[in-house]
């Protein structure tokens, strides 16, 4: 249940460029179109007006609805379960609490991957994966690599996973593995395809969402923001249409390189500057909180910042908002 995107900043080098054509040279192996939707989704609770966020924190593991409720944060990113199973998913009388607080609530959505934990796993999968299923992930045991195009991880995994956010009453999805798209180029496909194929299905889901809890249905995809600046033209217009906010783990410290770190922060600044609220999350001890907003105010774009744990877990909220005040 932990974010899993850590790992794929290396990804992001400059000069970006430089590397996908490099990459690219190999013949590419396109991605399956997505098929049409077999059926319009009933309509479920409708979301309210997308507020404007101050403050933000970021709680994945057994995520208590008493803290997240208590806690002084506008918005809270949290999986759709208190373990990650079914059986303990929140209802819609749970996420109801949340918003009796005034909070607007994301639930934490990995789509480039698949996570062993998670209802629609088999454990038949181990001997005879299905098609879209690839490798497992080195850093992050019983979580694989997806075929993320695929008709059959979308029936599989997404739309049955996305039925049970709708139901619960969520604001959105804080969508994980965005950066899956350059792992599939590395693999030998073409990074226009890979890359296009990602933001088609970022719209996919705000799409089928947005029918079923209006149009406010909030969309936020964590890192890859290279996803952007490596797809087509129209598609990078699909990708600024679609998404409202994003998420960024690790963009001041802790970071892979200076490079990295001036290139992520380019792309944040031109998502702030057409409008989208850029978050960030940074992984640091509390006696650092000062020193980051300080790095947070020298910014050229507004970022809602928030500091977890130095170890990542993201298993309790952090007093961090009272370096805010």
């Amino acid at each position: 249940m932990k974010s899993k995107s850590l790992f794929a900043l290396l990804i992001f080098i400059l000069p970006l460029c430089t590397v996908i054509t490099a990459c690219s040279s190999k013949a590419p192996a396109t991605p399956e179109i997505y098929l049409t939707e077999k059926a319009a989704p009933k309509k479920t609770r409708m979301t309210p007006p997308i507020p404007k966020i101050s403050s933000w924190a970021y709680m994945l593991q057994h995520p208590s609805i008493a803290a997240l409720a208590e806690s002084p944060y506008d918005l809270v990113v949290t999986d759709y379960s208190k373990d990650g199973s079914d059986a303990k998913k929140f209802s819609s009388k749970e996420i109801s609490v949340l918003h009796k607080f005034n909070k607007t609530v994301l639930c934490y959505f990995s789509i480039g991957e698949a996570e062993e934990y998670r209802f629609y796993w088999k454990k038949e999968w181990k001997d005879n994966p299905p098609k879209f299923l690839g490798p497992e992930n080195p850093d992050w045991a019983a979580n694989y690599k997806v075929k993320y195009w695929r008709e059959d991880w979308w029936e599989t995994g997404l739309r049955p996973y996305l039925d049970r956010i709708l139901e619960a009453g969520f604001d959105g999805v804080y969508l994980d593995i965005i950066d899956g798209y350059w792992f599939w180029h590395e693999q030998g496909i073409d990074v226009k395809t890979t890359a296009d194929e990602m933001v088609k299905l970022i719209k996919r889901i705000a799409d089928y969402c947005r029918k079923r809890a209006g149009k406010n249905f909030i969309i936020c995809p964590q890192n890859g923001l290279g996803v952007f600046d490596s797809c087509s033209p129209e598609y990078k217009e699909v990708y600024f249409k679609t998404v409202n906010m994003v998420g960024l783990e690790s963009l001041l410290t802790n970071i892979h390189s200076k490079n990295d770190r001036n290139y992520r922060l380019k792309l944040a600044e031109e998502l702030a500057d057409a409008g989208k609220t850029v978050m960030a999350v940074e992984y640091i001890d509390e006696k650092k909180y000062d020193s980051y907003i300080k790095e947070v105010n020298k910014l050229n774009f507004p970022l809602v910042p928030y500091a977890s744990t130095p170890d990542a877990a993201l298993d309790k909220l952090t007093d961090f908002y009272k370096y805010l005040e």
